[in-house]
């Protein structure tokens, strides 16, 4: 079986969204949302891509998934941010995503967005964006990553995620892009990583999901060490380990990784809704 490559992935075909908002100045602060078909008022998703935290990779190659899930229900609210290359290097990175998120308070009303089932989902890079967003209310006052009152988060959904920021930091995953946009290691930068490392904001308590196909080994260890971590801090955290899948068949519609994303998108919605 061939695996899906990066080059692959970046030619993923896009969709146009229904709107397209600026949260921000810059270029790279921007967000498109698109809406389901079904009956209002609907569950949000915000989607964060990944890409290593690089700049070369962008939202575009998510569009299928976006016309996906807005296909079963969600409204999906797809974030760009600024990355390593275009002006994300630590805080900015972090302070552009939160904000993204934070703007669904704007559009709610307009857009009949249900803000008490909402679900953070992110892929690679964005799975560990998607983890931390459920994060932010136990963040440090003295950081700069800091919020008041930042919007809720109900669910996780992160897909093949660098989840354990501080192990994938000793481990060289992402390397130079993972250190700029942290602001440096665990050693010499500890206060970065105990605010922007999702495994030293636990716990969330709120469900959270990590898909990982078996033929992607390192995400797969992160994961895992994650898991332990999530568990030992006394969250739930339901591990689905896809086999024969590797890094991006989780985000490729029409696949069977991809069926599993949609499937635990829908098992999540579900899970807020009977609470």
């Amino acid at each position: 079986m061939t695996l899906l490559t990066p080059a692959d992935y970046q030619l993923f075909p896009t969709v146009d969204p229904d709107y397209r908002y600026a949260y921000g100045s810059h270029p790279e602060q921007f967000g498109e949302l698109t809406l389901p078909r079904s009956e209002a008022p609907h569950p949000v998703i915000v989607l964060i891509h990944g890409g290593g935290y690089r700049e070369i990779y962008d939202l575009r190659p998510l569009g299928q998934v976006v016309q996906a899930l807005a296909a079963k229900g969600f409204a999906v609210w797809n974030i760009e941010y600024r990355r390593q290359g275009n002006g994300g290097d630590y805080p900015n990175m972090f302070l552009d995503v939160a904000a993204g998120a934070d703007y669904l308070s704007q559009l709610a009303a307009a857009h009949a967005l249900d803000l008490s089932n909402v679900i953070s989902m992110g892929h690679s890079a964005g799975g560990h964006l998607a983890l931390w967003l459920a994060g932010r209310r136990r963040i440090e006052p003295e950081s700069p990553l800091y919020a008041e009152k930042p919007i809720m988060i109900n669910a996780v959904l992160a897909l093949a995620p660098l989840a354990d920021v501080a192990g994938a930091a000793k481990h060289g995953l992402s390397s130079d892009a993972l250190a700029a946009v942290m602001g440096g290691d665990p050693e010499t930068a500890p206060a970065n990583f105990r605010n922007g490392a999702p495994e030293a904001l636990l716990p969330f308590h709120v469900p959270q999901t990590i898909i990982v196909g078996d033929k992607d080994a390192a995400m797969l260890e992160n994961a895992r060490s994650y898991v332990q971590e999530a568990s030992s801090r006394g969250d739930a955290v339901e591990l689905v380990v896809l086999p024969g899948a590797g890094h991006f068949e989780i985000v490729a519609v029409g696949t069977d990784a991809f069926d599993a994303t949609w499937a635990a998108a829908l098992r999540l919605r579900g899970t807020i809704a009977a609470k």
